[in-house]
């Protein structure tokens, strides 16, 4: 069965200390946005330097990625990609 490929945007996020865990605050409510499109949202942060995230944004097509970040898409898009 064929599927239709998925797309991914990845941006990175550095936010103070002082910003910090108003940002972790809205994690909950910006994944349930994500889902509400058919995407998933994903944030890793750096292990030694608090504040530095990466987000990954994945979802069917940039429509929905770009409705996930308000309307615009936040970075250049990946295509999944099915070996041989």
């Amino acid at each position: 069965m064929m599927t239709t490929p998925r797309v991914l945007t990845m941006v990175e996020r550095r936010v103070t200390a002082s910003e910090r865990a108003a940002f972790l605050g809205t994690l909950a409510a910006r994944r349930g946005a994500a889902r509400m499109r058919r995407a998933n949202l994903w944030v890793f942060e750096h292990t030694d330097q608090p504040g530095w995230f990466i987000e990954f944004t994945e979802a069917a097509d940039a429509f929905d990625v770009a409705a996930v970040h308000e309307g615009a898409l936040p970075a250049p898009l990946w295509r999944e990609v099915q070996g041989d």
